[in-house]
């Protein structure tokens, strides 16, 4: 591994790429060079590192805070494969955090051009990421990605975000400070959601239209809603074709009573405070020694997406759920959870006398069912909780 030292402090116009270029024909040699790294000090410009490198390098970011001046709808924009985007920052000698420049939008962006096919391989570690008007960190049609360490602070709309993409790995992140979710995978495939700590949004983690998530040993507190599994009309994007197989486990969700601070009248905006863990008209997915407490609305509830909306702004008979989905929980487990002090001071609400620490409520019970929990309350529509089998 090569370790290169530029000048990335100024634009490259014409006669500094003309000064680099043989040194950059070595640098971005064809991917079967060694692959290089960039060093970007306080001071210089991260993107213009990104530019410079080839698929597969490594750019290392030194302590301090960085402010891109480019312009750009993203502070950092990665549309190369294999990139991988390191902050060395720590307790000790202070920490790397991107802010927002003039233009920009989101954060860190890692996505194709339109013509171009997925990224293949990407990692972002380490770096603080803070106060964008929409998102921290969003990787968008990437197979094989890493966000790992990763601070995301007051990025208004979501902090940390995998869409349409696969394969992915999300661990030890902290994220607060969002309108909508501190963490979002959406429209995802195969994707484990490990050790974040996700708090003071509106929703602390949320899971759309996405197949074979693994969400395991996260906290959530402090939000709306701690953990969202939420029934497609509340995706960004459409649908696919199998949406199913979220494994939410051996997670802390608690004290999640925080106002909710979303946009009136959209769908976030509608959740009540006072939530553990909301399933809102998704399928065959399974919920499995959790601890859940201390949430004044409900610890879980599972209900009919129209249910939900009915009288709103967002009613079925105003905005129906999309094509080639219904509104029904069908074949969810929820097993082996711990329930405590769950639903004893809901605000006021049209559902508030089921506050409880187990909600359930659906019109036409599909096969979701309830095993081995501990809790105090609940209530359902039905006589009883359905039993697994």
């Amino acid at each position: 591994m090569k370790l290169h030292r530029l000048n990335l402090n100024r634009p490259l116009g014409l006669t500094t790429l003309g000064t680099l270029g043989l040194g950059l024909a070595i640098l971005c040699a064809p991917a079967s060079a060694t692959a290089a790294s960039f060093k970007v000090n306080p001071g210089e410009s991260i993107q213009a590192a990104v530019d410079l490198a080839a698929a597969g390098d490594k750019i290392i970011i030194l302590p301090g805070t960085y402010t891109e001046t480019h312009g750009g709808a993203a502070a950092v924009r990665i549309t190369k494969d294999g990139i991988k985007l390191i902050g060395k920052g720590n307790a000790k000698k202070g920490f790397v955090i991107l802010t927002p420049g003039p233009g920009n939008l989101d954060g860190i962006l890692v996505q194709p051009d339109v013509a171009q096919p997925d990224i293949v391989k990407s990692m972002i570690k380490g770096i603080t990421v803070q106060g964008f008007p929409n998102n921290g960190i969003k990787v968008r049609n990437v197979d094989g990605f890493k966000i790992l360490k990763n601070v995301s602070i007051d990025n208004l709309e979501n902090g940390i975000q995998p869409i349409l993409s696969a394969n992915g790995l999300v661990k030890k992140n902290l994220a607060y400070g969002s309108d909508d979710s501190a963490m979002w995978v959406e429209g995802s495939e195969n994707v484990r959601v490990l050790k974040n700590v996700l708090h003071t949004s509106v929703t602390g983690l949320e899971i759309t239209i996405s197949n074979d998530v693994i969400a395991k040993g996260n906290e959530t507190y402090n939000n709306t809603v701690g953990i969202g599994l939420y029934h497609p009309n509340g995706a960004s994007e459409p649908p696919i074709a199998v949406m199913r197989d979220w494994k939410v486990t051996k997670n802390w969700v608690h004290d999640n009573n925080r106002p909710n601070t979303a946009p009136p009248g959209s769908l976030a905006g509608e959740l009540p405070p006072g939530g553990g863990i909301l399933m809102n008209g998704v399928d065959f997915n399974y919920i499995d020694k959790n601890l859940v407490e201390n949430n004044d609305f409900f610890g879980i509830v599972m209900i009919d997406y129209c249910l939900s909306v009915g009288g709103g702004p967002n009613d079925c008979s105003i905005a129906p759920p999309v094509a080639g989905t219904d509104a029904i929980n069908t074949g969810n487990r929820v097993r082996k959870n711990e329930f405590i002090n769950n639903g004893t001071n809901p605000v006021s609400h049209p559902l508030d006398s089921f506050a409880a620490d187990i909600i359930y409520l659906t019109l036409v019970p599909t096969g979701s069912c309830f095993a081995d929990n501990t809790f105090s309350t609940f209530a359902a529509l039905q006589p009883s909780l359905p039993a697994c089998p």
